[in-house]
C-alpha cells in the first residue's frame, strides 16, 4: 500500500470512489464529471491524499488549508462549466448554498478542513484511513496549519468513532442542510 499525493489526474478515480462510497451526500448526487472538476481544483489549490493498491487508487483523504479560498478557486476556473452541470439540479439550489456557507456560520472555527474520506468498500477496516490520515496530518503540518476541522453527519456513528480514535475533539454541533444534525471536530496540531 502507497500513501501520496493525489495528481490531477487521480481527480477520476477519486471522484468515483466519492460517488460510489459516500452514499446520501449532496455532492454524491452530482455527475461524476462535476465531482472530478471539485477534486482537481482540490489538488491544484489545496490537496489530497491516495492510498494506493498495486497503482489502483482504493481510498482518499481531501483537504483545505481555507474552504472559502478553495470556493473563490473554483467557482473562478468552473464557473460557467459548473451552471452548466449543475442545472439538473436547480431544484437543490439551497443545498447548494448550505453547502457553499456552511462554513460562514462557523467563522469562530478554523478556516483549514478535512473535506471527505472514503476507502472503497473491499478495503475497509485494513488501516488504510489511518495510514492516510497521518500522511494527511504531516501535510498540514507542512502548510503551517495549527488545527483544522471536519464536519460528519451525526448519524455516521463509524466516522465518528474513527475521528474520536484519532484525536479529533468535539466542539458543537450544526445543521447545514436544513434539519440534518452535523457535528464539528477539530483536531489541534500544536500538541
Amino acid at each position: 500500500m502507497i500513501i501520496e499525493l493525489a495528481q490531477k489526474n487521480d481527480a477520476r478515480k477519486i471522484a468515483e470512489i466519492h460517488k460510489t462510497e459516500i452514499v446520501g451526500g449532496f455532492l454524491s448526487s452530482l455527475s461524476i464529471n462535476f465531482l472530478e472538476k471539485i477534486y482537481i481544483a482540490v489538488i491544484e489549490n489545496d490537496f489530497c491524499v491516495v492510498a494506493k493498491n498495486n497503482n489502483e487508487i482504493v481510498g482518499f483523504i481531501a483537504g483545505t488549508k481555507n474552504i472559502k479560498n478553495l470556493y473563490k478557486y473554483f467557482l473562478g476556473k468552473y464557473f460557467f462549466i459548473s451552471i452548466i452541470m449543475l442545472l439538473p439540479k436547480l431544484f437543490d439550489i439551497r443545498k447548494i448554498f448550505e453547502t457553499l456557507f456552511y462554513s460562514k456560520e462557523e467563522s469562530d472555527l478554523p478556516k483549514a478542513e478535512l473535506l471527505t474520506i472514503a476507502v472503497k468498500k473491499e478495503f475497509q477496516m485494513e488501516g488504510i484511513a489511518g495510514k492516510m490520515l497521518k500522511f494527511f496530518i504531516l501535510e498540514m503540518k507542512n502548510k503551517n496549519v495549527k488545527e483544522f476541522k471536519v464536519l460528519v453527519g451525526s448519524n455516521l456513528q463509524n466516522a465518528i468513532k474513527f475521528y474520536e480514535k484519532n484525536g479529533f475533539k468535539f466542539v458543537k454541533e450544526t445543521n447545514v442542510h436544513s434539519n440534518k444534525k452535523s457535528l464539528i471536530y477539530v483536531y489541534d496540531l500544536s500538541n
